[in-house]
């Protein structure tokens, strides 16, 4: 099974399941030490500099950049981490991820629609993503859609039961 983006929120770290192991050797510097700073502020300009770089591309593009729009997010720059996401989609589409960060970002806006389609697109391409499941039931209870957010909480609570779900 593929691992999914672990935010870790209380330590402000950023690990994602595709940049561990060897794939952080063949890093660039600038990013192989984002990997390793806790505060999202560093996190950003260090990634910002290895994007910049111009030595990413493909999957280690589109990692790097969630990794930085997840620092934005700690950050409540939210527009940003929009942004970056939308670069990531459009190197690498068929990612669960990337959806299901968005679909964060647009939640903490406000966006509850755009939220639910992009958990809907990453539950789409993978229908045990228990978060996706989670961020879903969040912006339908928001938007009055109650039966539909109990019955996503419900289901991702079966796919992970320490995943956070809204209070009914």
């Amino acid at each position: 099974m593929r691992e999914h983006i672990a935010v870790f929120l209380l330590s402000g770290m950023v690990v994602l399941g595709a940049a561990g192991g060897a794939q952080a050797q063949k890093l660039p510097r600038e990013c192989q030490e984002a990997m390793a700073v806790r505060s999202p502020q560093a996190q950003v300009e260090l990634f910002s500099r290895c994007l910049d770089t111009g030595r990413l591309s493909g999957a280690d593009k589109a990692t790097t950049l969630k990794q930085r729009a997840v620092a934005y997010m700690h950050l409540g720059r939210h527009q940003r981490a929009i942004d970056d996401v939308n670069e990531a989609i459009r190197i690498r589409s068929d990612d669960p991820d990337n959806y299901y960060l968005r679909g964060m970002a647009y939640r903490a806006l406000g966006q509850h629609r755009q939220s639910i389609e992009d958990s809907t697109r990453a539950i789409n391409l993978d229908s045990k993503f228990a978060a996706a499941y989670a961020n879903r039931a969040f912006s339908l209870k928001a938007t009055g859609k109650e039966s539909q957010a109990k019955a996503d909480a419900r289901r991702a609570q079966e796919l992970d039961s320490s995943v956070r779900v809204p209070g009914f």
